[in-house]
């Protein structure tokens, strides 16, 4: 499976996730009070893209950092879909962007061009129990002309 993406959606989430990131120089990090998180003390990779959800026996991506379930929990794993495939694990769905709370997902996103989430997925998702499930328009992401004070976005679950 190959994943292909618009410029508008690739930068629509990079801009998103320097809104979350901050300026390192400035002391205003987080300005979204609705989102917050803990920073992984071992390294600042607390926002990952293409985020795979598994969710059985062996894995709950969910609830654990890629990091965690495979890796040493130190160094940031973000195994993509067809690498888990090749190692025959089930993905559920693959969400376009994960913040990190001290290392465990916390927050999901879903950045959307002309098509929101569909209900497929979204329902895979509950049933999986995901929480924090959000989605944000890609074309209100890159009109704006700086960082917004409050974040418009749709909570799905």
């Amino acid at each position: 499976m190959v994943f292909l993406e618009s410029y508008l959606h690739y930068y629509s989430k990079n801009v998103l996730k320097s809104w979350f990131q901050g300026d390192p120089l400035n002391e205003t990090k987080y300005i979204f009070n609705e989102f917050t998180y803990k920073e992984n003390e071992y390294n600042n990779e607390n926002i990952i893209f293409e985020y795979c959800i598994v969710k059985n026996n062996e894995y709950n991506s969910i609830d654990y950092s890629w990091s965690d379930l495979i890796g040493n929990g130190i160094d940031t794993i973000n195994p993509t879909y067809e690498e888990l495939r090749k190692k025959n694990i089930n993905v559920i769905s693959v969400v376009d962007m994960v913040i990190l709370d001290n290392n465990k997902p916390k927050y999901f996103f879903e950045v959307y061009n002309t098509n929101k989430v569909s209900s497929v997925k979204l329902e895979k998702l509950k049933r999986s129990g995901m929480k924090n499930l959000y989605e944000i328009d890609a074309n209100y992401i890159m009109r704006l002309c700086g960082k917004p004070n409050t974040l418009k976005y749709d909570k799905l679950i």
